[in-house]
């Protein structure tokens, strides 16, 4: 669609205000939300997806008569922003690389200087991307109510989101304690998913090890290990040759590990002292005690210890460990192997390196490690193990963990699940931050609640439903807090900040009201909680110690938020489920109740380009203005439709981008080459009728269970082939498509909303498509007869083809015989079990067909008649159709007429 048009549309949409919905009692409403988009950078082709799916969603359920509010806000809170902002005023190359990539699209040369110059103000960047993010979405054609917008840094909201954990506190949910979290150490900060590089699409968790120390005459050696029930195998340690390894002092005892274990270790328990560095030969010169069976075991070099994983230092034990015994093996190491699993099978690590045959630093080591965990984990017991003989893997390695801490021999050490960095490239670790703020979403009370919310809603699909309760049982404490950042300030501890994800868990609320919520703010100053116990939770207060304008404001907003909330659909995507998802269960079920509680969540799939993850690295970014000017809004917005199901992956490739842009371009020649013909009744319009409303029919089945890509086949893809079998027949499309063209252009709205407006408008009406609702009460508009007679003749016509293939091409005559009395006579018979013995010859080749006969008599002569010049034309052979009037060992049936070409 030319961009002019496209341009003239979003003008007359906004001109006329066609998605700035208001409360209407006579209409049901639907308010549909997508996760706010976060204000640091321009948005991609990825980004898109589930932001388009939220618009088709909504277009849809206007035209289905709904009320609908689609509305957008801005996440500005969290560390991401400030750090950028910080970085960028200390000239840091890669963050100026980095923003001078994203101006470049939008800006002139002469004027990227001077904007970035202005990001060293972290307002300016949320500010200018918001804009940025707002044009994107605008031409892309998002039916988005701005006129709602607000953003996570706005004063009126903070507000609401004090009110929130005012709230929380209130029910004993907010609570206080030293608890280990994942910290940036440059920005010396807690950073939660919203603040890691790909941290909503490759989580981040935090892993509990147990550190090992290994006895020795001047220090001890730390190791870290998920496995400590294997330390009876132990043969020796490994260390980094090339890695910088330092002694500290802890609990009187002097410990080695690496710089980076160190420093991990220095923010995960008090009291710690750096001593000095440590030589590397000091370490490899010595043996040390391994604990708990006290054996003797020397330190060797191997340059696969990461010093970045864990301490640094790393115990062998080659009998259950692949590299340890694939880097055993190699050096030829003269120690007798120990065994202390023990499992049922023939998995192993010697069977496992036959299958993979693997050699050091192989990609397959990963594979096999995950193998050999997963059996002995499930299936392995302790042997060789002194008093823990005997007991399961998963019991020795709690009983084994708990007497090392028990006996000064073995302590906790926290360690990321990835390597990860913040957005703004500073590594991200584990630390133990003293009492600090969590809200502890593991009482029992607010779980049942949260279960109770999840079985009642809707799930697109259904399978995220059972994974949505696996989330709420999982989670716990989760911390809420942080030292600094751009976001709300702690209401009962000022010194704190509310984290990004859990200042924005019921933040839909706003969108209700944030027009007057913003008004009471701007007159008062702030908005006192119990205005917003009396808006949002309907509460009584004395509302006459507030002026005629709070008073009014107060009482429009709380009329707002009961006619839309709650927020009957909230689409994003699966990696959401264990954090943002889960708090926003969890804190409508604790705060809200009723209509109030979500109504639905659907999930969108993520999306590849080309075969491969979306990164900058890759070189396959795509962003949202390049989308609509290398393509069109509506062409994307199709592909996103028809690419895959919603839940599943989609790659952005263009290939398949070609194959959906020249079905659109039919369409677009269908509609530019139209004339305004005189109407038809003849057979293959009415069935072209009839096809149409059952598609429709399909559509709308498949759009209420929000099988979108399903929906589109239906009504695009195959109206399109429709289409086709018109023109085939010599008929006159323009006819055929102004027999739907109303109620084609409604249905395809959603998808393609600028074509469909701009010929609404040159052929229909001088209405906005946009706002039109579908009539579906379509059942009478559907002629099975005619549909099943169209079927019958193609499955004539391939058949034909299929038998004239099969003799070799002989004969240029078609004899089509079809059922006549005597066949209906027999069915009756055979029916009522009276077959008279003059049919009897017609048993056996009516068995041998009955799968295949229908029991829709139609009059096939008449069918095949009308049609006899496609079919000549279609398979190139003179046709001739006859009734049956005899009875023999072969017969033609209903739906299966007999062939004969000569």
């Amino acid at each position: 669609m030319d961009a002019s048009i496209e341009k003239k549309w979003r003008e007359e949409w906004y001109k006329n205000r066609v998605f700035e919905p208001e409360v209407n009692e006579n209409l049901k409403k639907f308010f549909v939300t997508v996760p706010w988009p976060y204000t640091n950078g321009s948005l991609h082709v990825g980004h898109g997806r589930t932001y388009t799916l939220g618009d088709i969603v909504a277009r849809y359920k206007r035209l289905m008569g709904y009320n609908v509010l689609f509305p957008m806000g801005f996440h500005e809170s969290g560390t991401p922003i400030l750090a950028f902002a910080e970085r960028l005023a200390n000239n840091d190359p890669d963050t100026l690389k980095l923003y001078r990539s994203y101006l470049s699209e939008y800006e002139s040369k002469e004027d990227i200087d001077n904007i970035i110059e202005s990001f060293k103000d972290p307002k300016n960047i949320a500010d200018y991307f918001s804009k940025v993010i707002i044009k994107d979405f605008s031409d892309l054609g998002y039916s988005i109510d701005w006129t709602r917008k607000f953003t996570s840094a706005d004063n009126f909201y903070q507000c609401i989101v004090r009110w929130q954990f005012n709230k929380l506190n209130e029910l004993g949910l907010i609570k206080k304690g030293n608890y280990p979290i994942l910290y940036s150490i440059k920005d010396e900060n807690a950073v939660g998913e919203d603040d890691i590089k790909d941290g909503d699409t490759d989580k981040v968790s935090i892993e509990e090890f147990t550190g090992v120390l290994f006895k020795g005459n001047d220090f001890d050696l730390l190791a870290a290990s998920l496995r400590p029930e294997t330390l009876f195998g132990v043969t020796n340690i490994w260390i980094n040759p090339d890695a910088r390894y330092v002694e500290m002092n802890y609990e009187n005892k002097n410990i080695v590990l690496t710089y980076e274990g160190y420093v991990k270790f220095s923010l995960q328990h008090d009291n710690v002292k750096y001593i000095r560095d440590v030589e590397n030969r000091e370490i490899l010169n010595r043996k040390f005690k391994v604990p708990l069976y006290n054996a003797m075991v020397p330190v060797f070099p191997a340059v696969f210890v990461d010093p970045d994983n864990g301490t640094g230092v790393v115990y062998s034990v080659p009998g259950h460990s692949i590299f340890d015994y694939v880097y055993f093996k190699r050096n030829k190491l003269n120690m007798d192997i120990k065994k202390v699993v023990e499992t049922p099978g023939s998995i192993n690590v010697e069977s496992l390196v036959e299958k993979y045959g693997l050699m050091e630093n192989d990609e397959k080591l990963k594979d096999a490690t995950q193998e050999l965990y997963k059996e002995e984990f499930y299936n392995g017991k302790l042997i060789n193990s002194g008093k823990y003989t005997g007991l399961t893997v998963n019991e020795g390695r709690e009983i084994i963990k708990n007497d090392l801490i028990s006996t000064g021999l073995g302590l906790i050490f926290y360690e990321t699940s990835r390597k990860a960095v913040t957005r703004s490239g500073s590594k991200v670790i584990v630390a133990v931050i003293r009492d600090q703020w969590f809200i502890d979403y593991s009482q029992d009370w607010l779980k049942e609640r949260a279960h109770d919310l999840i079985n009642s809603m809707k799930f697109y699909p259904e399978m995220y439903r059972k994974i949505m309760n696996d989330a709420i049982d999982w989670l716990r404490e989760r911390p809420c807090a942080r030292r600094r950042g751009i976001g709300t300030k702690l209401p009962f501890d000022e010194r704190w900040v509310i984290e990004s994800l859990s200042d924005s868990t019921i933040y839909m609320v706003t969108y209700t009201n944030a027009r007057e919520m913003r008004g009471i703010y701007d007159h008062l100053g702030d908005i006192p909680d119990d205005i917003i116990d009396y808006v949002y939770l309907n509460k009584n207060i004395n509302l006459e110690k507030y002026d005629d304008y709070v008073k009014g404001k107060a009482e429009a907003a709380r009329r707002q938020f009961n006619y839309w909330y709650g927020n009957d659909l909230r689409i994003t995507a699966p990696p959401h489920i264990s954090n943002h998802l889960s708090f926003f269960i969890m804190n409508h079920a604790a705060i809200f109740s009723g209509k109030y509680l979500p109504g639905g969540l659907m999930f969108s799939g993520i999306v590849i380009s080309n075969g491969a993850k979306i990164s900058k690295s890759k070189g396959n970014v795509i962003s949202l203005l390049q989308i609509t000017q290398r393509y069109s809004a509506d062409l994307y917005r199709l592909f996103i439709a028809v690419g895959a199901d919603v839940s599943s992956m989609l790659d952005w490739n263009e290939k398949d981008l070609s194959s959906v842009y020249k079905r659109y371009e039919n369409f677009l020649n269908l509609f530019e080459k139209y004339t305004n013909p005189e109407d038809s009744d003849d057979y293959i319009y009415r069935w072209f009728y009839s096809s149409f409303y059952l598609h429709v029919k399909e559509f709308l089945e498949y759009m209420e269970s929000m099988k979108i890509r399903d929906a589109y086949i239906s009504v695009f893809y195959s109206v399109m082939n429709d289409l086709k079998n018109v023109e085939n027949r010599n008929a006159d499309v323009n006819i055929a498509l102004k027999k739907i063209m109303h109620d084609w252009l409604i249905i395809m709205s959603p998808v393609i909303p600028y074509s469909c407006e701009e010929y609404w408008h040159r052929y229909v009406k001088n209405t906005f498509v946009s706002g039109e609702r579908l009539d579906i009460n379509i059942e009478d508009r559907i002629d099975y007869n005619i549909i099943e007679s169209e079927k019958y003749v193609e499955n004539v016509i391939s058949d034909i083809k299929e038998i004239y293939r099969v003799i070799k091409n002989q004969g240029e005559n078609v004899l089509i015989t079809v059922y006549g009395e005597k066949q209906i006579m027999f069915l009756k018979m055979f029916n009522s079990k009276t077959v008279e013995d003059t049919y009897k010859i017609m048993i056996k080749d009516y068995i041998k067909n009955k799968n295949r006969i229908s029991d829709r008599y139609l009059d096939e002569y008449k069918i095949l008649m009308d049609n006899i010049d496609y079919i000549g034309r279609s398979t190139g052979l003179k046709i001739k159709v006859e009734r049956s009037d005899s009875i023999g060992v072969k017969n033609p049936w209903p739906g299966r007429p007999l062939i004969k070409i000569f």
